[in-house]
């Protein structure tokens, strides 16, 4: 994670300086089961590649994650592939070093304290992402589920 918040960093300044092409994300219903697909394309200096991520809220029943994402990788130069990903973990990991990334800039220097709200994968995430930035303490309800991340997390 130490490495990664200053690459999102970097790829921050990329789209914000025009570097990035990034059209906005497109996405289809699946109904049914009430699902989500959504495909977000992006190019760079450096790569090429697609994320598709299904969103199934009817997964949760199931006992299956309610989220998944598939990354594609592909040579900008020939357009030949270079990788499938499980793109879950990536995702977990990206989103909470932007979020670190943000936190650097935007909180106030002397802030000592960050609340993150939730108990789920994105929480731990930022957990980690975000001990490397600030002190934070989580709070989530059922108890049983705020217990379950605490140790997890080691807080």
């Amino acid at each position: 994670m130490a490495d990664l918040i200053p690459a999102m960093e970097k790829a921050l300044i990329d789209f914000s300086t025009g570097k990035v092409t990034q059209p906005v994300r497109q996405v289809i219903a699946v109904d049914p089961p009430g699902g989500f697909y959504g495909m977000m394309p992006a190019l760079t200096p450096e790569g090429l590649g697609q994320k598709i991520v299904t969103f199934y809220p009817p997964n949760a029943e199931k006992d299956l994650p309610t989220h998944m994402a598939t990354i594609l990788l592909n040579d900008p130069q020939t357009g030949a592939p270079l990788a499938v990903m499980d793109g879950r973990l990536i995702t977990e990991m990206r989103t909470a070093a932007v979020s670190a990334a943000a936190t650097k800039l935007l909180a106030p220097k002397d802030a000592k304290m960050l609340a993150i709200l939730g108990s789920g994968v994105q929480a731990r995430s930022h957990v980690d992402a975000l001990r490397l930035r600030r002190v934070s303490r989580g709070r989530s309800a059922p108890k049983q589920c705020r217990q379950k991340t605490q140790s997890e997390m080691q807080m």
